[in-house]
Parts: C-alpha cells; sequence; structure tokens
C-alpha cells in the first residue's frame, strides 16, 4: 500500500478564506465527477469550475489525488456526523437505533448524484492505485461504524461476527446502488428490495449461529 495521502497540505485552512477555498475546490471536484466522470476529472478542470487559478489549487492538494482523498475524508466526515445524530435521534432502543442509521443510509441512495459520485470514484480506483487506497480507508472506516451499531443492538455477536457481519452488510448496501436509478427505464422492478434489506440486517444481529 502507498503512502497515505494528506488530506490538504497543512496549515492552508487556518484562515477562513482558506476553508472556503478548500470546500469551494471540493465542491468543484464533487460536481466534475457526477457531471462528465472520471475520465474528465483534472486538476485544471476542477480549478476552471471552483473559479481558481490552478497553481492555488495545487497550493492545497498538490495532485489529483489529493483532491480524491480530500473528497472522500469531507463525506466520511458528514455522513459519521449525520450517523451518529441518526443513532442519537432513535431513543434508547438499540434496534431503534440501527434503523434509524439505516434509514438514513438508504435515503442518501436515493440521490442520483450520491449515487453516480460513487460510481465513478469506483472507476477512478480501478485504474489509480493511490485513489484506491483512499477508498480503502474510507470504507474501513465505514465498516468501523457498522460494527459499533451492530455490537450496540447485538452484543451478543461479539465482536468477531459483528466484523464480519458488518463487512456483508457493506457489500449489500454498496452493491445495492446498482440496482437504484432516478430513471424509469434503467431502474429494476424490483418492489420490497429494503424491505428485504431490512429483514436480512435483522436477521444479521440476532443469528447468532
Amino acid at each position: 500500500m502507498s503512502s497515505p495521502i494528506s488530506r490538504h497540505r497543512p496549515g492552508t485552512a487556518v484562515l477562513p478564506k482558506g476553508r472556503e477555498r478548500i470546500e469551494a475546490i471540493l465542491d468543484a471536484a464533487t460536481g466534475t465527477l457526477i457531471d462528465e466522470g472520471y475520465a474528465r476529472l483534472s486538476t485544471r478542470k476542477i480549478a476552471a469550475r471552483a473559479g481558481v487559478r490552478p497553481g492555488h489549487l495545487q497550493y492545497y492538494y498538490p495532485t489529483k489525488q489529493d483532491v480524491v482523498r480530500g473528497l472522500l475524508e469531507r463525506y466520511l466526515e458528514r455522513a459519521t456526523h449525520a450517523f451518529g445524530e441518526r443513532m442519537a435521534s432513535a431513543g434508547s432502543t438499540p434496534e431503534g437505533r440501527l434503523e434509524n442509521a439505516l434509514d438514513g443510509i438508504l435515503h442518501d441512495q436515493q440521490s442520483t448524484e450520491s449515487c453516480r459520485f460513487f460510481w465513478e470514484l469506483w472507476a477512478l480506483a480501478a485504474r489509480d492505485p493511490a485513489v484506491a487506497d483512499a477508498m480503502q480507508s474510507f470504507y474501513r472506516a465505514y465498516w468501523r461504524n457498522l460494527v459499533a451499531a451492530l455490537l450496540d443492538a447485538g452484543p451478543e455477536l461479539g465482536r468477531p461476527r459483528a466484523e464480519r457481519r458488518a463487512a456483508l452488510l457493506i457489500a449489500m448496501l454498496e452493491g445495492l446502488t446498482l440496482f437504484r436509478s432516478r430513471t424509469a427505464t434503467r431502474e429494476l422492478p424490483l418492489p420490497f428490495l429494503e424491505r428485504e434489506l431490512r429483514s436480512l440486517v435483522r436477521k444479521l444481529v440476532s443469528d447468532l449461529s
């Protein structure tokens, strides 16, 4: 595995202007990925969309891979925050907290932009080892959050089993995006798909065999 890529160059997000510019760069990179795909993702195109000079972009993110790492870290930070809020808002029932977290994940998948964002990142990761490392770091953190949620809902599972089932759950959830589209001609006619998924999640928590 290659060396970790920093989210942005240290010391560049201290002042409000620096933080605003970083957000503009990441927003521009996200938009480029969604609208034009990984094949057209370049630091020059991102800079133009963000309204900054290429040299300014490279001051914050020296390479395109650094930008992608920044995208994933920002997405993970927001997702982790939302995950925690959903868990807390469900009250004291562990099963309710897990269901609430699942609600949020499935709701995010209703966004065509969100699905396309990850489709393009997966494609980019298949061609770029540095991006693949960033994606692996992202999913490792995602997996740790789900392990904690499964143990909260079913502590009798034990950590080894919860770790295996969290990995399977992520595979199901991520694979589900391939069956989702807001375009009627592309979406597979599979009614009650979410209901089946929820039933499987409950079995993953309760089945001790």
